[in-house]
């Protein structure tokens, strides 16, 4: 494997620990991690560095956008934080602000690189983000909806006593209040989740329990970043072995012309295909809730 760089811009909780999570995964041999908090920026450098000794060769350090500008991997994860009970489309106007400030201060990109934006409202922010990286749109994309479908999948695990892993089911649409269940797709060794006597009641507590646990978490803690660092980390392996995974991200679907998470075959230059699967009717109705709602949001 060639040499990797990875660039991550925002040294708060979510950009550091997903710099952890890098670093653990042994996935770069360099990590610029890159925040106008010049102090805090040093101070999780410094933290950082000590576990560089049990994880291989990577070396981590505090970089400029200039770094940015030839990385393999940008991870966009600046801008203000969700606070218990604000959902994330409250976010939208400060943090595309943040987002436009971030790219003109980066572009223009290495042609190679690939984006992923972890900044909230993720569908706005990575739509922003596609129309200002001079990139084709299929080298930017969000992290969208892929923790929210491992959350779906480990509380459908921990109803029928079946490994998450041997699960297929996703959440769609918008990573936020419009997301939903593709629940007709879903498959647990190729049989429908039908087989496994889930009622209606409960697939509707699941989808709950699933859609608000960021907010449970938020209220608790005051925020969330080991869950959402593991999945970023996940997508920066994906990329750099070229292991063309299946992942709903948030994409630019050419249909509706916004950005919202769709199951996206994931390879070395950013999404290779996006696949739109089929849906029933309820879904589809879902669907079109959440085009509407994220439309909305950036009219």
């Amino acid at each position: 494997m060639k040499q990797t760089k990875i660039s991550i811009i925002g040294a708060g909780s979510v950009g550091a620990t997903i710099a952890y999570a890098i670093l653990l995964k042994n996935l770069a041999a360099k990590i610029a991690l890159i925040d106008i908090d010049e102090i805090r920026c040093r101070g999780e450098i410094l933290d950082l560095s000590d576990s560089l000794s049990f994880s291989g060769p990577s070396a981590i350090y505090a970089g400029t956008p200039a770094d940015a500008k030839d990385s393999h991997i940008i991870i966009i994860a600046a801008g203000k934080k969700q606070t218990p009970g604000q959902n994330r489309i409250a976010l939208a106007q400060e943090n595309k602000k943040v987002i436009e400030s971030v790219m003109k201060s980066i572009t223009p990109l290495n042609k190679e690189s690939v984006v992923i934006v972890v900044t909230n409202p993720v569908d706005i922010t990575t739509y922003y983000a596609q129309q200002l990286s001079g990139l084709p749109v299929s080298q930017v994309f969000g992290t969208g909806t892929f923790l929210d479908t491992q959350r779906l999948r480990g509380f459908i695990s921990n109803k029928i006593n079946i490994a998450e892993q041997s699960i297929h089911a996703y959440i769609l649409g918008e990573h936020g209040d419009t997301q939903f269940p593709a629940w007709s797709c879903a498959r647990v060794a190729g049989m429908p989740l039908s087989a496994f006597n889930i009622t209606q009641e409960e697939r509707e507590h699941i989808a709950h329990e699933t859609k608000n646990k960021a907010y449970e978490i938020i209220s608790c803690k005051g925020s969330t970043f080991y869950g959402i660092a593991s999945c970023v980390a996940a997508l920066c392996r994906t990329i750099i072995f070229d292991q063309k995974r299946v992942t709903p991200v948030s994409c630019f679907i050419k249909e509706y012309e916004i950005s919202l998470s769709m199951p996206a075959v994931i390879g070395a230059h950013g999404i290779e295909e996006i696949l739109m699967i089929p849906l029933d009717t309820h879904e589809r109705t879902q669907l079109d809730h959440s085009v509407k709602a994220i439309q909305s949001y950036l009219d």
